[in-house]
């Protein structure tokens, strides 16, 4: 996938994530039916399997990334943080965790530019902050 491809798989991923969130229903994810985007039909089946993968493993392992997100967010109860900043820094934080093949800090670099798009104004320094506090604290990407 080229750079806008992965950027639309992130993009479709952070509105299926929103949509779990909503609904706590996993089942509805997995279906292929899933109309979230109206330009979901010229989504190549690859951009729509890596947003799959990412929320798929996202859901999988949401209470260690949550952890990482609480020991980070200091002295800011996680349930207090935006939802959808929230899922931003989860996303991107899977993509760090689990994804050998992105580099660490084009994960932040996207999830700030994503942030910059679907929510507030500070929305981008908080997570930007966050997500590279755990960036520099766990070693992330250092093999």
């Amino acid at each position: 996938m080229d750079r806008q491809e992965k950027r639309d798989a992130r993009i479709f991923a952070l509105k299926m994530a929103y949509a779990y969130e909503m609904t706590q229903n996993k089942n509805s994810l997995i279906n292929d039916n899933i109309n979230i985007d109206q330009d979901l039909n010229s989504k190549s089946e690859e951009v729509m399997s890596y947003s799959k993968k990412i929320v798929d493993i996202c859901i999988n392992n949401m209470e260690d990334i949550d952890s990482l997100i609480a020991s980070r967010s200091a002295n800011w109860d996680i349930k207090r943080i935006a939802s959808i900043d929230k899922i931003i820094i989860r996303l991107a934080l899977t993509e760090m965790l689990y994804f050998d093949e992105v580099p660490p800090k084009v994960s932040i670099v996207e999830a700030v530019e994503i942030s910059k798009e679907f929510s507030t104004q500070d929305s981008s320094s908080f997570i930007n902050g966050i997500l590279d506090s755990i960036y520099n604290e766990n070693n992330i990407g250092v093999k």
